[in-house]
């Protein structure tokens, strides 16, 4: 199934839904404890719709005449050179750019370390943060030079920006079940809880 835009013929976001639905069914048919099958489906949701929209949509076609017309362009390596601009000029674009950054990889604040408890370690925590939000503009960037003109524009900023609410997201949540801050947080797991990976 594809879709159009301008001279672009594109995969849709949608189509990551496929593989994600049997995913839930057999997330959700596990069996497992409670509160790792929610937060093993908002895991699931999050990184979809992360997909879905930093992806997707693909285009499989008419791609010459932007790379005759946009070539490769518009990407920012140089750090916190985009966040001071979008501060400097405040407007409800920017807000929103800015807010959606921070947003985007808040989820995994919650459910990394839910799911996994060595994330649990904040500097553990920070790392992985940091290597999903760079991931992400790796896979726009990778994405461009395959398509052979900038689809994704890949700013390194962004990556800041969405480790930054995640890292914000899980000392929150932290705060909410009343662990320590800074420190490890010990806690001896369920046997259903121990049998999941």
């Amino acid at each position: 199934m594809t879709f159009t835009d301008g001279q672009l013929v594109l995969i849709p976001g949608f189509v990551v839904l496929i593989p994600a639905a049997p995913i839930a069914i057999w997330i959700w048919r596990r069996g497992g404890e409670r509160r790792w099958t929610w937060m093993a489906l908002l895991a699931l949701t999050h990184i979809t719709l992360v997909v879905a929209l930093t992806i997707f949509p693909i285009p499989i076609g008419g791609q010459d005449y932007y790379r005759q017309t946009r070539g490769m362009s518009e990407d920012n390596l140089v750090p916190f050179a985009t966040i001071v601009w979008q501060l400097q000029h405040l407007s409800l674009t920017t807000v929103r750019q800015l807010g959606g950054n921070m947003l985007a990889l808040a989820p995994l604040g919650i459910y990394g370390p839910a799911l996994r408890p060595a994330l649990r370690d904040w500097r553990r925590f920070l790392v992985v943060a940091v290597a999903f939000g760079v991931g992400i503009e790796v896979c726009q960037y990778a994405g461009s030079l395959m398509e052979g003109f900038t689809y994704r524009v890949t700013d390194i900023d962004d990556a800041i920006m969405n480790a930054t609410g995640a890292v914000v997201a899980f000392f929150v949540w932290r705060r909410i079940n009343g662990w320590p801050v800074f420190e490890p947080v010990r806690e001896v797991a369920s046997p259903a809880a121990r049998s999941d990976p």
